[in-house]
């Protein structure tokens, strides 16, 4: 709303006020005076009292209105500032770069340009981790950065959203554009120390044409969007530049994500179960839960097809939960097998662990179901380890004070560090197939994995070998003394009810003839 201050009419305001007041002042003043019985030089000071009065008031009072008029004025300049500026990297907001950008496309005549989305990747989890306050920073820091890149008043740069920022470059040729945002992107990889925290995070970026890809900003924007999908999509690169194909894959991932979404409120989703077994006498300890999704069209969906999806679009949280609540609920109504108590494994991906209320929700779900917290065991991988380690030892120390175990999932296939053995709070360890599978014609991959179980037994861990397809893999993990098995040579995943009659049928020993191994699952194991 505009300040009456700023209005067209002020003068005429100020003019009526002082005139009012003055005249006021004067009959008043003249009156007093003349009552008063004074003699000439007392009435010579009085006047001049009288008009000193009057050049004080109305000063104090100009200085009042004058003071009023500037703050109205300098707040009305920060409204009209605010209207087009994003307050925190003080760069155009999305409508004024829209704006800005469509004028100067307007004056490039026959002249080429380049328009770039860069986003900043793990924005939300350094906020949700570390508060909004590390995030504004390393907003800042890669605006300052990409301002850089500015070479002239033709060249628009604008915070476009959240994590996003749009950059107009006038006259601008793919090799101009290539090596500005290959600078940008490597000067996002070097650590950025912000109180105690180094944090190291990495921009994707999305770049169109113009004229060849579309002719209207709104258009150029959008297809810039589609090429930074295409970047975020690839692991070999980071810039990506618009394309017919990438258009299409990103179509189908929006539709991929919306039937996600649809899926988890029609309850598409469902829990196949593979069991875990004890080396020895391969009786039943645990069952890993892995997600399913019954597609209506497409049938058994394996989590390969939609779990990127699921943590591109943020679902990963509510299907985890489903994934936490229907295993724990399932596995409560178990009575033990062979005297043991059966624990449940499942996995949870980088943005689920790294979430803020993870321990929280957990506990959550076993009050929900009355599942016992010793029972149940997470599954992370190393990658999940190393994205801000003394975060995660302290989440592993808070879900093992609730006796909740957690396995350290395919050990073997990423930097296979000992040290996190050592320093977190991990109980079993979970070993590749890629190390197993060798084991019975290879004497250095049997020593390997005979000194991994040594060495996690040393540390009091519990060591499961994943992914066991034959007899003889199975009789060399026995000789290592590895404690529990799993994989196609026992069961492939399979709906609980299945397995039950499976648990049923044969008591608590998996132990198969060869003939009847089944088929490997499509989907992960």
């Amino acid at each position: 709303m505009k300040s009456p201050l700023l209005s067209k009419r002020l003068p005429t305001y100020i003019t009526l006020v002082y005139f009012f007041l003055s005249t006021l002042w004067i009959v008043f003043t003249s009156l007093t005076i003349d009552r008063l019985p004074l003699s000439t030089p007392e009435r010579a000071l009085a006047e001049i009292l009288k008009g000193f009065g009057f050049v004080l008031l109305s000063s104090c009072g100009l200085y009042i209105l004058l003071k009023r008029f500037l703050r109205a004025s300098t707040a009305l300049a920060n409204e009209k500032y605010l209207a087009r500026h994003d307050p925190l990297t003080h760069l155009l907001n999305r409508p004024a770069w829209i704006e800005e950008a469509t004028q100067a496309l307007r004056h490039l005549s026959r002249s080429e340009a380049r328009i770039a989305l860069i986003d900043i990747d793990q924005l939300r989890y350094i906020n949700g981790a570390f508060g909004n306050q590390s995030g504004d920073f390393i907003l800042r820091y890669v605006a300052d950065q990409t301002r850089h890149l500015q070479q002239g008043p033709g060249d628009i740069l604008g915070r476009v959203g959240p994590s996003q920022f749009a950059f107009f470059m006038a006259g601008a040729d793919d090799r101009r554009a290539q090596s500005a945002f290959e600078s940008l992107f490597k000067a996002s990889l070097q650590p950025i120390q912000i109180g105690l925290h180094n944090f190291r995070f990495s921009l994707g970026i999305g770049i169109c044409r113009y004229p060849e890809d579309a002719g209207t900003i709104p258009d150029l924007l959008n297809f810039a969007s589609i090429a930074l999908d295409t970047a975020k999509q690839a692991f070999d690169r980071h810039v990506a530049y618009y394309s017919q194909t990438a258009a299409k894959t990103t179509i189908a991932a929006m539709r991929l994500e919306t039937d996600l979404a649809r899926a988890l409120e029609r309850r598409e989703f469902c829990l196949h179960y593979q069991p875990i077994l004890s080396v020895q006498d391969l009786s039943l300890v645990s069952v890993e839960a892995l997600v399913r999704w019954q597609h209506p069209i497409l049938g058994l969906v394996a989590p390969t097809m939609f779990i990127t999806a699921a943590e591109r679009s943020g679902l990963i949280h509510d299907l985890g939960r489903f994934v936490l609540e229907e295993a724990t609920r399932t596995l409560a109504q178990v009575q033990p097998i062979g005297h043991k108590p059966l624990a449940v494994s499942i996995n949870l991906s980088t943005l689920q662990f790294n979430h803020e209320d993870l321990v929280h929700s957990v506990i959550d779900c076993l009050d929900e179901a009355r599942y016992p917290s010793d029972r149940l065991i997470l599954e992370i991988t190393e990658s999940t380890l190393m994205t801000e380690p003394e975060r995660i030892a302290k989440i592993l120390d808070e879900l093992h004070a609730h006796q909740i175990r957690v396995a350290l999932d395919d050990f073997g296939t990423g930097y296979s560090s000992l040290s996190y053995l050592q320093k977190l709070n991990i109980q079993i360890l979970k070993i590749d197939r890629s190390l197993i599978a060798p084991m019975p014609i290879s004497d250095s991959a049997r020593r390997i994995v005979d000194a991994l179980v040594d060495l996690a037994h040393g540390l009091g861990l519990t060591v499961i070998a994943e992914g066991v397809e034959h007899v003889a893999e199975l009789e060399a993990l026995r000789e290592t003394g590895c404690d529990w098995v799993q994989g196609f040579l026992f069961s492939k995943p399979m709906p609980w009810d299945e397995l039950r009659g499976r648990v049923e049928g044969s008591g608590s020993s998996f132990l198969l003839s060869p003939g009847t191994r089944p088929e490997p699952d499509s989907g992960p194991g």
